[in-house]
């Protein structure tokens, strides 16, 4: 089934990197992009989103206010934030918002997992087991 996923982050680069992953793992799926947080608030009701990739280090909304907001707005979307900050207080904010925690720099193999996973019904469980281990 074919999913609509946006890649939110103020580098064109990075959002051109996460954007080739997911579609050399998900050819057949959409993908748009935003460079912040207030252009994702403003793509939410253009169409259907699944899943939200978020980088946490952007101008404005960090990666979890974003989340956290993007998650009021749509509670079933499916989301992963992306950072090179692995600190304790962050990774437990992503993990309470029930996102996964995707560690910069970026492994395809993490992120194809996180796909397959955000691909699936959701579990009663809040947590999907897409939270990002070491692999």
């Amino acid at each position: 089934m074919s999913k609509t996923v946006i890649v939110v982050d103020d580098s064109k680069l990075s959002r051109m990197h996460v954007r080739g992953i997911i579609l050399r793992n998900k050819p057949d799926w959409t993908v748009i992009e935003a460079a912040n947080s207030a252009e994702l608030y403003g793509k939410l009701d253009e169409g259907d989103i699944h899943i939200a990739i978020i980088d946490f280090n952007m101008p404005g909304d960090n990666g979890l206010e974003a989340a956290a907001r993007l998650l009021q707005a749509k509670p079933d979307i499916r989301v992963a934030i992306i950072t090179a900050n692995a600190q304790d207080s962050v990774v437990s904010g992503i993990r309470a918002l029930g996102a996964a925690f995707m560690p910069k720099p970026l492994e395809e193999e993490q992120m194809a997992r996180f796909l397959t996973a955000a691909s699936l019904p959701r579990r009663p469980s809040s947590n999907d087991g897409s939270g990002g281990g070491a692999g």
